[in-house]
């Protein structure tokens, strides 16, 4: 059931926070005369840098029912919990999938 608001509130956040903030800081690490998988892979991590704790509050408030002054101590712990997990699945599984589908499909 989770599910059902966690993926509107993730494709909202990329789209209309995430995407351009995360490339813009991308290319403060990389340049764009570098090997597109080191373009690929700070882009990749900045979404996570940004994305793990806006989702991680989403989910605090909407499911943790954390209010009031442990909001930002179970803020943090969760993202703190998350960001390993959301950071490998980023870059050595859901990241290459999508990105192989897609190569696929837009050729």
């Amino acid at each position: 059931g989770e599910m059902k608001i966690m993926w509107p509130a993730a494709i909202i956040l990329e789209f209309f926070v995430v995407e351009k903030l995360s490339t813009m800081l991308a290319f403060r690490i990389v340049s764009p005369q570098d090997k597109p998988i080191f373009i690929t892979l700070a882009i990749s991590s900045m979404i996570v840098c940004l994305m793990c704790p806006m989702m991680s509050f989403v989910a605090v408030v909407l499911f943790k029912n954390a209010f009031g002054p442990q909001l930002i101590a179970v803020w943090i712990q969760t993202t703190i919990i998350n960001f390993p997990m959301a950071f490998f699945w980023q870059l050595f599984a859901a990241g290459p999938l999508v990105r192989t589908i897609f190569g696929k499909i837009f050729k």
